[in-house]
C-alpha cells in the first residue's frame, strides 16, 4: 500500500474513533448515555419547561439504567445539579420525552455541543 493511502486510512480511523451514529435520533446528531442507573427522565408541564428542576418537573416518566441513551431535542438552564445547571429535553429509550439533568450524562462539559437552546417550537414537537 502506498504511504498516502495508509495515512488516509489511519487519519480517517482517528477522526471517527469514539464517534457514534445517531441512527435513532430524529432531531440532532448524537445521543448521550446515562453515567449511572436511576437517572430520572422527568416532566411537569409549563413550569418544568420554563425552569427544569426536581421541584418543577415532579413527574418521573422513567428511570434510566447506566448506558441507556437519550436523544437530544434542546437544552436550557434550570436547577443546579452537581456543578451543572443545564437540563436536556430529550427522547428517552422508550419513546418517553422529558427532561434529564445534563450532570448525569456522559459528556464532560455543561453545555452539550450542537444541541440548541429550547424554544417554544422545539418544546412543542410531538
Amino acid at each position: 500500500m502506498r504511504a498516502g493511502v495508509v495515512f488516509g486510512i489511519v487519519l480517517a480511523s482517528v477522526l471517527t474513533s469514539g464517534c457514534e451514529g445517531a441512527e435513532d435520533s430524529k432531531y440532532y446528531p448524537g445521543s448521550y448515555r446515562a453515567r449511572e442507573s436511576g437517572i430520572a427522565v422527568r416532566n411537569g408541564g409549563a413550569a418544568c419547561a420554563a425552569q427544569p428542576g426536581t421541584g418543577t418537573c415532579n413527574q418521573i416518566l422513567l428511570r434510566l439504567r447506566e448506558g441507556q441513551r437519550v436523544f437530544p431535542i434542546c437544552q436550557r438552564r434550570g436547577q443546579l445539579v452537581g456543578r451543572n445547571s443545564y437540563w436536556l429535553y430529550a427522547d428517552g429509550p422508550r419513546g418517553n420525552r422529558g427532561w434529564v439533568a445534563s450532570w448525569y450524562l456522559d459528556y464532560p462539559s455543561n453545555r452539550l455541543p450542537g444541541v440548541p437552546d429550547c424554544t417554544a417550537e422545539l418544546l412543542s414537537r410531538g
